[in-house]
């Protein structure tokens, strides 16, 4: 998949749900990055792309990364984030992503908890499980889990 064909799958789940408050700025395309606003003007709920195998998805403060080289990654990179530690390829990518931002739509951060269940193999970063949980603004929700990530929904 190239960056071209990711761009249009984004815009394509996106902004029909977004509708004006979507806006895509690919003007460093050529730098293989490209963010994608949810929000509007307000620039609080928003997704970074660099390249077509990493992602990192902001709501809240929070970052939650996705990493198609996780192993690469270092506890400089992640500290205070939240890495996804599932297996995904390249082209299922921004289908988990929106997913994961359809549940947190509409929703609002209230804490996040996170415990530690091993080391990456390089030994340089560790591996968690996060536990987030979000105050949901619409319809009682049920958990959502996505491999390491659980988001708990409260009224």
């Amino acid at each position: 998949m190239e960056l071209g064909e990711v761009k249009a799958a984004y815009r394509d789940l996106l902004q029909p749900v977004f509708g004006e408050l979507f806006r895509m700025d690919d003007s460093e395309e050529e730098r293989n990055w490209i963010v994608i606003i949810l929000d509007g003007k307000q620039e609080d709920f928003y997704l970074s792309l660099y390249g077509t195998d990493c992602v990192r998805l902001y709501w809240c403060n929070e970052c939650f990364i996705f990493s198609k080289r996780r192993h690469d990654l270092v506890s400089s990179d992640t500290y205070g984030e939240i890495v996804f530690e599932g297996h995904f390829d390249a082209e299922d990518l921004p289908r988990l992503i929106t997913g994961l931002i359809l549940q947190l739509k509409d929703c609002a951060y209230m804490e996040k908890r996170e415990s530690v269940k091993g080391k990456t193999p390089s030994g340089y970063d560790d591996i968690k499980d996060y536990v987030i949980t979000a105050r949901a603004n619409t319809l009682k929700r049920q958990q959502y889990r996505l491999a390491n990530i659980t988001i708990e929904f409260r009224d």
